[in-house]
């Protein structure tokens, strides 16, 4: 993907460029070495912190209690970083992730 784009639920997965928008399903995180797991149609609760996810990932059981619904959303999570996006966004513009795409 070049450049990797995340996005809410209604955005489709693929390999993402500037003529074809997707958001990319194979994200690693190059901090913590996770695959990024990600969640259609939740957000994260304010009160997510750095040790919720490293306790609980990627145990959806466990990260289930920090969810919540919304519609057209998607939530995203390594061990050691979080986001919730509602609509296309270039992963670029967030320079405190160290997500990039895995190869497709």
């Amino acid at each position: 993907c070049c450049p990797v784009y995340l996005g809410g639920s209604s955005s489709p997965y693929g390999i993402g460029t500037n003529i074809s928008k997707r958001t990319c399903d194979q994200l690693r995180c190059t901090a913590c070495d996770f695959r990024v797991s990600f969640f259609n149609d939740y957000i994260w609760d304010h009160s997510c912190d750095y040790l919720f996810f490293r306790n609980n990932m990627p145990e959806l059981s466990k990260l289930r209690v920090k969810m919540i619904k919304k519609k057209g959303a998607r939530a995203y999570a390594c061990q050691c970083s979080w986001r919730s996006i509602d609509e296309l966004t270039d992963l670029q513009t967030d320079q405190q992730l160290r997500w990039v795409c895995g190869k497709h």
